[in-house]
């Protein structure tokens, strides 16, 4: 499980910023509020108040050790709270998670993909390993994972080739799992010899294959 900086903010942007906070001053108790504030992505009058409040409810204690020096510790009241936010982070990034797993096998489901495809994997990122689950829970076990020369070594335990050792002919489909410039990723896959017929590429509401757009439910 990754912590809350890399998942980014949940629905309840409040609790986000008031389980960050209660884990800065958990990790480091001597801290100024204008660290608080970069950590949280706030302005330093937003931290001072988001301070003041968690004081004011007793979750944590405010001691002036020097002259601009702050002291923040938790109460045992701040610490059950930390655990209770995080506890329902955690599970609304796991319901989140699911989702996105089920609308990506509801998606792929329908790219005549079976238990006999060989498909390859473009990215080695968070996304690549919810695609790879997907493909697992369709009954497809040919997965290879490529990506650009030393992005990541290994995936799941499966070694990451190099883009330029792709051979397109050999794969049902190619799936590029970086949202990000998704039209560049298919041009690198297009140079390196995939068919773009083959290519699929993932947004937030549709599979492309192709040049064909499918509309799906919201993927994440």
């Amino acid at each position: 499980m990754r912590s809350v900086n890399e998942h980014g903010r949940p629905a309840n942007d409040n609790s986000f910023r008031e389980l960050r906070l209660l884990e800065e001053v958990d990790t480091r108790a001597e801290v100024s509020q204008r660290h608080l504030a970069h950590q949280l992505g706030v302005a330093l009058g937003v931290a001072n108040l988001l301070i003041r409040r968690l004081a004011t409810k007793g979750y944590i204690r405010v001691t002036q050790v020097g002259w601009k020096r702050w002291v923040y510790v938790l109460t045992p009241a701040g610490v059950a709270r930390k655990v209770q936010l995080t506890l329902a982070y955690v599970d609304r990034v796991l319901d989140h998670y699911q989702r996105v797993r089920s609308s990506l096998r509801e998606g792929l489901a329908s790219e005549t993909l079976n238990i006999e495809s060989r498909v390859a994997i473009y990215g080695s990122s968070e996304l690549a390993e919810l695609v790879y689950l997907a493909l697992r829970d369709l009954g497809v076990t040919e997965i290879e994972v490529f990506d650009r020369n030393g992005a990541r070594p290994r995936f799941l335990g499966m070694p990451v080739r190099n883009l330029e050792s792709i051979v397109g002919a050999h794969y049902s489909q190619v799936i590029v799992a970086l949202p990000a410039e998704s039209d560049a990723r298919c041009a690198e896959l297009v140079e390196a010899g995939v068919p773009a017929s083959k290519i699929v590429t993932l947004a937030p509401g549709s599979i492309r294959v192709g040049d064909a757009v499918k509309e799906e439910k919201t993927l994440w």
